[in-house]
């Protein structure tokens, strides 16, 4: 018989209890034996690099509840919304998972789905946030402004919401696994505040870089984790920036996934006028050009990532526990998995061809963090590190 399993779609950048939360509240709300994460690598959604490595943080996880931790690949996970969640989405239902919870503000599964149709039924929708970006607007206040207009301002606030965006993204790429959604809990997404044991990851991340305790903030393995992690420094980060726009025209840098609408040009003509990664940002914002869209367009450039469409998922195992372990070997035996599953890439790209290109840039995205971060290129490297496999009895 198979396992009752479900997934969860993540960054843990770093895991905190609100994280710890959530993978116990999936578990009971669906009475699941397994829990299936797909996890962000080292380059996150909004454009930044990880506190922690992606081996560290899956451990982390895993030592915190999951059981399986798989990679949502680089491509995908440090790009827009909808091919973040669509990406999530195809990797745990070709895993096999019977639900997919996720985090949200709203914390009422049919109110989301009610928007969610809405949205995918209306015709104009697309047409009317299109107008609005060529008006000068930037994608995630046209998108807001389109819904208020067509749906109505009390429809439209549920958009208001970072995790309610990624929500409504997950439903509309869902086909075959039931939804379940856990109400946030604790300080917000952008809060900087933390409340008892209850912070954001951006507070965390805050926290860390004032060099405040952070430990009653996460579960005790994660902070442990984070706590011995190597961070990447943003000076390597804007020197790899300076030289990739330097030599590269701004034809080419226009064609960044993230690019377009003069932004190859924009940067090319700032780089010599900044003399740090933040100042580049500061350059390169304005009211069409969010911060979080002129993050993830500098990472995708150092990383050569064009139109995300040339690229193919696949399942990378990052971290497993015994559960984990007999839940894989379940899904590989059922034969029904039509993405290709890597614990190896030495050995499991022969007959795969089709996801080369997507684990070159894994490869690459790997490589600039553990240069970034100071740490050994061959030690660190993706043809070098193993799933960690973390065994649930002493």
């Amino acid at each position: 018989m198979k396992t009752k399993s479900v997934g969860i779609i993540a960054e843990y950048n770093p895991f905190h209890n609100g994280h710890l939360y959530h993978i116990e509240e999936s578990r009971r709300l669906t009475g699941a034996d397994v829990v299936v994460c797909v996890m962000s690598g080292n380059f996150m959604q909004r454009g930044q690099m990880a506190i922690a490595d992606k081996w560290e943080r899956a451990e982390a996880a895993v030592r915190c509840g999951a059981d399986l931790v798989v990679e949502l690949p680089t491509v995908f996970a440090c790009n827009s919304a909808p091919y973040f969640a669509k990406a999530g989405v195809e990797i745990l239902e070709n895993l096999g998972t019977d639900y997919i919870s996720f985090g949200s503000e709203s914390g009422n599964i049919d109110e989301l789905a009610a928007i969610t149709r809405e949205i995918s039924a209306n015709e104009e929708m697309e047409s009317v946030i299109r107008q609005k970006v060529k008006d000068g607007i930037a994608y995630p206040r046209a998108r807001r402004e389109a819904a208020a207009q067509l749906f109505g301002e009390e429809k439209a606030q549920i958009l208001d919401s970072p995790n309610n965006i990624l929500a409504v993204e997950y439903l509309k790429a869902m086909k075959k696994a039931k939804p379940v959604t856990v109400c946030r809990k604790g300080p917000g997404y952008h809060d900087l505040k933390s409340e008892d044991t209850l912070a954001s990851a951006t507070a965390i991340r805050y926290l860390l870089e004032e060099k405040k305790d952070i430990s009653a903030l996460l579960p005790e393995a994660s902070a442990e984790i984070v706590l011995r992690s190597k961070k990447p420094s943003q000076d390597v980060i804007f020197e790899l920036l300076c030289h990739k726009v330097l030599t590269t025209d701004a034809a080419k840098l226009d064609k960044i996934e993230a690019g377009g609408e003069g932004l190859g040009n924009k940067v090319k003509s700032m780089i010599r006028t900044v003399s740090s990664y933040e100042e580049l940002v500061d350059v390169l914002k304005s009211k069409r050009y969010t911060r979080t869209r002129i993050n993830r367009f500098l990472m995708q450039l150092i990383l050569e990532v064009e139109s995300v469409e040339r690229y193919n998922n696949y399942v990378r195992v990052l971290a497993f526990n015994d559960k984990g372990s007999a839940y894989l070997k379940q899904v590989k035996k059922g034969e029904e998995c039509e993405l290709p599953i890597i614990t190896n890439i030495n050995k499991d790209l022969e007959g795969n061809e089709g996801i080369v290109a997507t684990v070159n840039k894994d490869i690459l995205a790997s490589d600039l963090y553990n240069l970034a971060s100071g740490r050994e290129l061959y030690r660190n490297s993706d043809f070098v590190k193993k799933p960690t496999k973390i065994s649930l009895t002493p």
